[in-house]
């Protein structure tokens, strides 16, 4: 042998990333209310980036 692995099965390997993803099911959790966040700096009217991290602390989860 020259040191390479056998041959791959491309369709196999392949698949989940040709799945398509279902961001409901799958989503990590972000450990913040990301809709009430949005809620609150259209209303304070800030964009998100401008957030302090206390006004983000608040909508922790």
């Amino acid at each position: 042998m020259n040191g390479t692995k056998g041959p791959v099965i491309l369709a196999e390997s392949m698949e989940a990333y040709r799945a398509t993803p279902d961001p409901y099911k799958d989503a990590p959790s972000m450990h913040v209310n990301l809709l009430e966040l949005s809620r609150y700096a259209e209303r304070v009217g800030k964009p998100m980036c401008e957030l302090t991290k206390e006004e983000i602390d608040q909508f922790r989860l």
